[in-house]
This record gives C-alpha cells, sequence and structure tokens, in this order.
C-alpha cells in the first residue's frame, strides 16, 4: 500500500513540476517578446486557416506515424493490432514522455498498455527497443543532410547553440548504439537480470531471486527469437526506418506550416526548414520533457536570424503550441478515451 502511494506521489510530484515549467516557459516567451495576450489573440484570429489545419494535422503525424511504425513491427513478428490501438499505444509514449523526468514514463507506458493487450513481453520489449533505434537513427539523418545542406544556418546560431545542438547529435548518437547492443547482445539484459537477482539474495529475498533467474532463462530465448526475427525482415526494418522520419518530419514542417498561417515570406522556408531540424538535434541534449526551455531558446535565437523579433516570437508561440503543447493534450484524451474502453471489455469478459 505504502509502494502505491509512494509511487503516485512521485507522478503527481513530476506533473507538477511539468506543469510549472511549462507555464514559466510560456510566460518567459512572452514576456521577453513583448507581446501581450491580446495582441497574441489577435494574431490567431487573423492567421490563415490554409496553414493552421495542416500544421494541426502534422502535429497530429508525430503520434499517428509512431503508432503505425510499432504496428509494422508487432505485425511482423506474428502479433497483429489495429491502427486504433498503435495510436493509443503511441499516444501513452507522447503523454508520459511530457511529463516525466528524462521523457522516462513514454515507453514503459506503452508497454504496459501493450502487455494488457496480451501481448507478450519479449515482443513488446523488442518492438519498442527497435522503434527508439529507428526514430534516433532518422533524427540523426535530418541532421546530417541538414549539415551537409546547410552549414550556413548552423554558423549562424551562437556559440552557445551550437554547443547545445553537437551535443544533443552525440547524446542521440550514443542512445542509438546503446538501443542496438540491448537488443542484438541479449547477454547485456542477462547479466543485468543476474546483477538484480544477487542483489536480491544479499538482501534475503531467495524466492523473488530464483523466479527471476527461472524466467530470466525463458524469456531471454524467446526475446532472441523475436530479435532474429525482426532483422530478418529488411522491408519491415526500411518500413519502419521511413515511418520514423515521416515522424520527425512531420512535427518539424509545423513550423513551416504556421511560418505560413501567419503570412511569413514563402522564401524563407528552406532555411527554417534547416533552422528547425537543428532546434530538434539541439532539443536532445537535456533530460527535460519536450526539451522545455532549451527548445524554445534554439527556436527564438534561430528563428531571430531569419525574421523581425515579433515575427520570429509569434512563429516560436505557436508552432510550438501545436507540435508540443496541443499534441500532449490530444495524447491525455487518447490515452483516457482508451484506457476507459479496455475497462468496459474487461467489465464485459468477466
Amino acid at each position: 500500500m505504502k509502494n502505491i502511494l509512494r509511487q503516485n506521489l512521485n507522478k503527481i510530484i513530476c506533473c507538477i513540476v511539468t506543469l510549472i515549467l511549462a507555464i514559466f516557459t510560456i510566460y518567459a516567451v512572452l514576456k521577453g517578446s513583448g507581446i501581450s495576450l491580446n495582441e497574441l489573440v489577435a494574431d490567431l484570429r487573423d492567421a490563415s486557416l490554409w496553414g493552421l489545419i495542416p500544421a494541426s494535422i502534422s502535429a497530429l503525424g508525430f503520434i499517428w506515424f509512431e503508432g503505425e511504425a510499432l504496428r509494422v513491427i508487432l505485425r511482423h513478428m506474428g502479433h497483429p493490432t489495429k491502427r486504433s490501438q498503435g495510436f493509443f499505444y503511441a499516444a501513452a509514449d507522447v503523454y508520459f514522455s511530457a511529463i516525466t523526468p528524462s521523457a522516462s514514463g513514454g515507453q514503459p507506458a506503452s508497454a504496459f498498455f501493450m502487455m494488457q493487450d496480451k501481448l507478450p513481453g519479449t515482443a513488446v520489449m523488442t518492438a519498442l527497443l527497435l522503434n527508439l533505434i529507428m526514430y534516433t537513427l532518422a533524427i540523426i539523418t535530418i541532421g546530417i543532410v541538414d549539415f551537409l545542406l546547410f552549414p550556413g544556418i548552423f554558423l549562424n546560431f551562437n556559440l552557445f547553440c551550437r554547443i547545445l545542438i553537437i551535443a544533443g547529435g552525440l547524446i542521440l548518437t550514443g542512445l542509438g548504439i546503446l538501443f542496438y547492443l540491448l537488443l542484438k547482445r541479449q547477454s547485456l539484459i542477462q547479466a543485468a537480470g543476474l546483477g538484480i537477482a544477487g542483489l536480491l539474495r544479499r538482501l534475503h529475498c531467495r524466492r523473488l531471486a530464483d523466479r527471476i533467474e527461472r524466467k530470466l532463462a525463458s524469456s531471454i530465448t524467446k526475446y532472441s527469437q523475436c530479435v532474429d526475427i525482426v532483422f530478418n525482415g529488411r522491408k519491415m526494418l526500411w518500413k519502419v526506418y521511413l515511418l520514423n522520419l515521416c515522424q520527425r518530419l512531420s512535427q518539424i514542417i509545423v513550423t513551416l506550416f504556421s511560418f505560413g498561417a501567419i503570412h511569413g515570406n514563402l522564401r524563407k522556408l528552406p532555411h527554417l526548414l534547416a533552422t528547425q531540424i537543428y532546434v530538434v538535434l539541439g532539443s536532445n541534449c537535456v533530460p527535460i520533457p519536450g526539451g522545455m526551455g532549451v527548445t524554445d531558446y534554439l527556436m527564438l535565437k534561430g528563428y531571430c536570424q531569419l525574421m523581425a523579433r515579433d515575427e520570429a516570437f509569434r512563429l516560436e508561440i505557436l508552432s510550438r503550441g501545436l507540435s508540443f503543447y496541443i499534441c500532449i493534450i490530444v495524447s491525455l484524451i487518447a490515452v483516457i478515451a482508451g484506457y476507459i474502453i479496455r475497462q468496459k471489455k474487461k467489465k464485459i469478459e468477466n
């Protein structure tokens, strides 16, 4: 009972801290811009629907493409899932990543709901790790192309911004290698499991340690089989990689549509795209949900190189609101709806 209360308390604290950080970030941006709330509302009213509608759809694409990638992996392993399920798993990842430190809650939340749908734990772990690898690889690919085509945009950032961008790229590369090793070298997971069992024995929890060791042997064998299946499916791997590319790009181009919505100069779109890609790279340098603070800082510094200061602040507020905050709200609604539907199904089955 105490553990449950402690876990719930930790979740509540994380939500409150994230909410405070979000409010502080929005307040700092508004204050720094010199734009009043009434002026911002007036700007949104004047914004073009032909820009706002595709920007909103692109923001939702961040959830949809991840759900499709998970569906493709699970189907390849012999576990077909519906599109609504894929969207629900992705929404859980997006929402819980946004409210937990280091975005650490997203993958466990997805895994929890997948296993509630009676998917094997080894298949769930394989699917989530493989998707993380492709997600990381997609960002690195986009970043490398950006460096090759638009090195001048990178140099336009100040020294501190350039350090953040490089650090984000290096951290992503390191994480990608780690995820790959966890898939290909099952001995690492086995060693971690045995280490936990050994620690439990020292704490005089022998029964639990024995149970972990018994399950570990069979689970590693099944996990290895799942990994072999996914790495033998080259077409599936390419499809998942392309879906993750689409996921990243769908979030990035929210800024381009938002720029069009506020009647920006469309000739600047290529440079704005390059700037936003560097922002995405740099946002991964800190373990903060959604890179709050860092992302906003990079966006403003980058946009101010391309347009007037007032226009840069308006674009940052609109595009960030759609690509992050609105996306979180939609994810929360999807998670609540999915949870209610599952509870009703359980009652009917019982």
